[in-house]
């Protein structure tokens, strides 16, 4: 006769008592203690432990990780606005996304503007060497208006000057030296 282990033991005794046969039959069958038997067949009636119903967290970032976008997230769990922020807050973090959160913190006013820049880039094209040459030039430019409010400022002066000097001079004439 042939040595069975555990695992070989455990599926003849709950095959043999499918087939229903008895203890003594299955002892026999197996040379089983009937203390044996009884372990195996109280742990293949044994309803499988429920799973613990899951925390809307962990529901939620499974949507996160899934793609979902916080709106179908607060709409599938039926959440409040506050508590999906903050879920989708601690998932960002998790993924690592912090730089990504505090940015969207500090600036989150300018984000639809930047978002139509970065559209208007990828639509025409532009890379970010271009972004940096027209920045420049921007910068150039502000220079320029600078300079230029400076000399109308001069060229207002002197128009002033003139005006101030020709109302000092009688009838207009310049007398000669």
């Amino acid at each position: 006769m042939m040595v069975l282990n555990r695992n070989q033991k455990k599926e003849l005794v709950i095959k043999l008592h499918e087939d229903g046969k008895t203890y003594r039959e299955i002892m026999k069958a197996g040379k089983i203690s009937p203390r044996d038997i009884g372990i195996i067949l109280r742990e293949y009636h044994k309803e499988p432990e429920p799973e613990p119903p899951r925390s809307n967290r962990a529901k939620a970032f499974d949507l996160f990780r899934e793609g979902k976008d916080t709106i179908e997230v607060l709409t599938r769990l039926d959440l409040e606005y506050n508590e999906v922020k903050v879920y989708y807050g601690e998932y960002l973090t998790l993924k690592n996304l912090t730089d990504f959160i505090n940015f969207y913190t500090e600036h989150k006013h300018i984000l639809p503007f930047l978002l139509n820049i970065i559209e208007k880039m990828k639509r025409y094209g532009l890379l970010e060497e271009d972004v940096y040459t027209l920045i420049n030039n921007l910068n150039q430019i502000k220079t320029f208006n600078i300079t230029k409010n400076q000399l109308q400022h001069e060229v207002n002066c002197l128009i002033l000057q003139k005006k101030c000097l020709e109302d000092e001079i009688p009838n207009g004439k310049i007398p000669q030296i």
